[in-house]
């Protein structure tokens, strides 16, 4: 328990936690998806169409508010300095596993699994990519584009720091002091 205490650790847990959480709710939320279509039967040739529909964009919005809600909860009491270095480990673990994810790709020709595991604990920051990727697919521009901002996703938790202690030696502890 020590361990969620300290606060260079409190972004990667929250967002590891929430990452796990996500990716949950998208496996039980397509379940549901597939078995609603499933029961309605065969279209007039008789094949069953299975599609997304505005899944993805449910769970993009459902995401997004579990994001905030855990930003809330459990980060709002660090200040930026502390919220920084955290959600930094965060932004250097999705740039590793970007990094992974292409250098095994080039290399083997697949998709290498194991990064597909890890990536589940970076998805309760996959709202942004989904919201970055709805924009720039409409204007029609690449992939590789709508990445980028999710990585640095963390960073927003930002919103809730408490002002950092000033320094020592300034103006205001001088006045305390007299």
């Amino acid at each position: 328990m020590e361990f969620w205490k300290k606060p260079l650790w409190r972004v990667p847990v929250v967002l590891g936690a929430l990452g796990v959480i996500n990716r949950l709710l998208t496996l039980a939320g397509s379940m549901i998806w597939v078995s609603i279509q499933r029961a309605r039967g065969p279209g007039p040739d008789g094949s069953i169409v299975i599609g997304t529909g505005y899944l993805r964009e449910i769970l993009t919005v459902a995401g997004a508010l579990l994001f905030w809600w855990a930003g809330w909860r459990f980060v709002r009491g660090l200040t930026r300095r502390e919220i920084f270095w955290s959600a930094s480990i965060m932004v250097l673990v999705n740039a590793a596993l970007l990094a992974a994810e292409q250098i095994g790709q080039a290399v083997t020709g697949s998709y290498p699994m194991w990064v597909y595991r890890l990536y589940a604990l970076t998805e309760g920051t996959s709202w942004v990519s989904q919201l970055f990727f709805r924009l720039f697919l409409a204007a029609g521009l690449t992939s590789s584009l709508w990445v980028v901002p999710g990585m640095f996703a963390p960073y927003l938790y930002l919103v809730f720091a408490k002002k950092d202690a000033p320094l020592s030696g300034t103006s205001k502890q001088i006045e305390r002091e007299e």
